[in-house]
């Protein structure tokens, strides 16, 4: 009786241990793994342009000279695949193996054309990642930040930041009666998003390119009715309108390996 119960024990070790390496196996990167160097660009453009944020045209009369957008995180993923592209507007809380592949930030990006910005370089786990989880994230006093103009990438502590409490700000110009009348907008809204697209990591002696790209054309268009918003319009129901039509555009964005180092992903 007690050699059954010794086989039946060592079947159930055995299951277990089975168990245990197949669930290991569904993660991105293996117990012997190594890690890459990762060089993570971002750039926004309007569709079809190649040299700047927003053109204007007679039936939209509004041009983009230069955008500031924070990033509180990027999350490389391996099963984002089994995921819509979404936004969630609340905060998840990461365990210490998923902080791993994680670009941690904040990172304030400036953006002043349509060429990709380099804010960030990381070492992070080689394995096969279909897709990344990041966060436009309003910036609070204090917090210790890595500015894309700041090419060493030392973290700052922000007190007195003009990104202080907003997470995207917006220059540029509106014309109305024939004259260009120039805005600066600012939003605070915090938003977290998923993207598909090809982050393979592989071993490397090189830093390996990844580029995210975003669409500035529809920021300032009403969602429902493709309408020219003002952004010198104050009134609060305006804002929510133009801030919701830029949430919407960030859900468009794609982003993978950039293979010839041009800013935009390949795949």
């Amino acid at each position: 009786m007690k050699k059954k119960n010794s086989i039946a024990s060592c079947i159930f070790i055995g299951l277990l241990i089975l168990a245990v390496g197949c669930k290991n196996s569904d993660d991105p990167v293996t117990s012997n793994s190594k890690a890459s160097a990762v060089n993570l660009s971002v750039g926004f453009s309007k569709v079809g342009s190649s040299n700047s944020l927003l053109k204007t045209t007679s039936a939209d009369s509004l041009r983009i000279d230069s955008v500031v957008a924070v990033f509180q995180r990027i999350k490389f993923e391996a099963h984002i695949e089994t995921a819509t592209i979404d936004s969630m507007g609340h905060d998840t809380m990461e365990t210490e193996s998923e902080s791993n592949y994680t670009f941690k930030g904040p990172f304030i990006v400036h953006i002043r054309d349509s060429s990709a910005i380099n804010f960030a370089n990381q070492l992070l786990p080689t394995g096969v990642y279909t897709g990344i989880k990041f966060k436009i994230h309003a910036m609070q006093n204090g917090e210790r930040y890595e500015d894309s103009d700041d090419y060493n990438h030392r973290k700052v502590a922000a007190n007195n930041d003009s990104m202080m409490g907003y997470s995207i700000a917006v220059w540029g110009a509106i014309q109305k009666d024939g004259v260009w009348v120039p805005f600066a907008f600012k939003s605070n809204i915090e938003v977290e998003y998923k993207l598909k697209g090809n982050f393979t990591i592989a071993v490397s002696t090189t830093s390996i390119n990844m580029a995210l790209r975003f669409n500035t054309a529809d920021w300032f268009k009403d969602i429902q009715t493709g309408l020219l918003l003002d952004p010198t319009i104050s009134t609060s129901e305006n804002r929510a309108t133009i801030n919701n039509s830029i949430k919407k555009s960030f859900e468009k964005g794609y982003g993978g390996r950039d293979f010839n180092d041009d800013g935009h992903p390949d795949d």
